[in-house]
This record gives structure tokens, C-alpha cells and sequence, in this order.
């Protein structure tokens, strides 16, 4: 039986930070954290690859982070 999410938690590509208000009092447990780019913010000012790649790479090394903090 999976347990229903709580809160549903938004982190933006340009707010890993472990700081966050949003990420304060999360039950990990019973909230969920979605980590998450808007494509207007990839694609309105032209990035070069290798910037958009490191993004996506700083987000997944902030989530295992998160993860290991339970």
C-alpha cells in the first residue's frame, strides 16, 4: 500500500539550497519533494548545452543529497 503525499514540495533548478522555507518541517513520510526546470527558463535566453547539462546535474546531486537527509 503506497501512503498518500501530504504536501507536494516545489524546488526550482535555481533554488538548491537546503535553506529553502519550502523544504522546513517536510515529514518524509507523508510529503513529497519534485524537483523541476521550466522550459521557459531553459530555452528564453539562449544557454549554451553545457550550462542546461550542469543545471540538470547540480538538481540531481541536490536530490540525492535531500535523500541521504531523509
Amino acid at each position: 500500500m503506497t501512503k498518500a503525499v501530504r504536501n507536494l514540495c516545489l524546488v526550482l533548478g535555481d533554488q538548491l539550497s537546503f535553506d529553502l522555507a519550502s523544504l522546513d518541517g517536510l515529514d518524509s513520510q507523508r510529503d513529497a519533494v519534485l524537483m523541476v526546470e521550466v522550459m521557459e527558463e531553459a530555452s528564453h535566453v539562449p544557454h549554451h548545452p553545457q550550462k542546461i547539462a550542469l543545471v540538470f546535474s547540480a538538481m540531481r546531486h541536490f536530490a540525492q543529497a535531500l535523500q541521504q537527509r531523509g
